[in-house]
């Protein structure tokens, strides 16, 4: 809270008065001091530690090494603890009971949210490369590797909501639907999921494809697929203004899409009676 005046700068200053002013007490701390809670010197120590992915922004989680390291400002690196219980086996290294403080991540920090689970479940990483390497495979992303550890939950969940959708939502709406998925629950393997609902997401795309080239026989095609992806992304960027592939999806090409879309228009038919007519004429003249 910041408090602001116009006063007489020739007057004494009453820095006690401003602080009290401008004092702001949390309704947290405030029932903590009413029920006379220690706000210092408490046991055991908490401690946090800045993990972050490379060249990203810091998070915060719990981990065994504030037992046996400490922070050296000055050097900016972690150091053994000169002081506490020794360690068995391990000569000059000492252990606390301090603890290591863990801050949430909220999944919509992708890569931030998988890091932070990775953290939790696998021992002993010695760089980044370490933590993405499952079974001796390097995985691309560390929400790879936390799919091929188990550590997400399935999808098994969308097998019951999507079809139910399928059978009584027009695609339009499937799309949307898919959309919010995507964007609100994380699922584990989202492609997969894809792969299973989208002719039923792109039914009335292919319905126009047919009306315009005036051919009942057209099927699915990677086109048509493409373009029912580029609206599931502009819904997802409305939402959370993420791209597919920031939400474990594939990759789009608008340019290619926004070129089919052109021939399409371009192969538009004409009235057929009078082409007919046209080509006639043009012969009997040739011959």
């Amino acid at each position: 809270m910041a408090v602001f005046g116009v006063e007489n700068t020739t007057e004494f200053n009453d820095e006690v008065t401003q602080y009290q002013l401008g004092r702001y007490i949390s309704s947290n701390e405030a029932v903590w001091r009413n029920l006379s809670f220690s706000t210092r010197e408490r046991y055991p120590m908490v401690v946090h530690l800045a993990v972050h992915l490379e060249n990203g922004q810091r998070v915060y989680f719990i981990t065994e090494i504030t037992n046996f390291f400490s922070w050296n400002t000055s050097t900016r690196k972690f150091q053994c603890r000169k002081q506490g219980r020794a360690v068995q086996g391990h000569l000059h290294l000492y252990s606390t009971d301090a603890l290591g403080h863990l801050y949430t991540v909220h999944p919509n920090n992708a890569e931030y949210f998988y890091l932070r689970l990775l953290l939790i479940n696998v021992r002993g990483p010695t760089s980044f490369q370490e933590l993405k390497t499952v079974n001796g495979h390097v995985c691309a992303t560390f929400r790879e590797a936390c799919q091929k550890l188990n550590l997400l939950e399935n999808d098994a969940h969308w097998d019951i909501s999507l079809p139910d959708a399928s059978n009584t939502a027009q695609p339009q709406q499937i799309r949307t639907l898919f959309s919010i998925i995507l964007t609100t629950y994380f699922p584990a393997n989202p492609k997969d999921v894809w792969g299973k609902y989208k002719d039923y997401m792109s039914e009335d795309i292919l319905h126009r494809m047919r009306r315009i080239n005036a051919n009942p026989n057209i099927q699915f095609t990677s086109n048509i697929y493409s373009e029912t992806l580029i609206l599931i992304e502009d819904v997802c960027l409305t939402i959370v203004n993420k791209s597919l592939t920031e939400l474990g999806m594939i990759a789009l090409n608008r340019y290619s899409n926004d070129i089919f879309d052109r021939d399409v228009q371009r192969g538009t038919p004409f009235d057929v009676n009078e082409l007919q007519t046209f080509v006639r004429i043009i012969c009997r003249n040739w011959y």
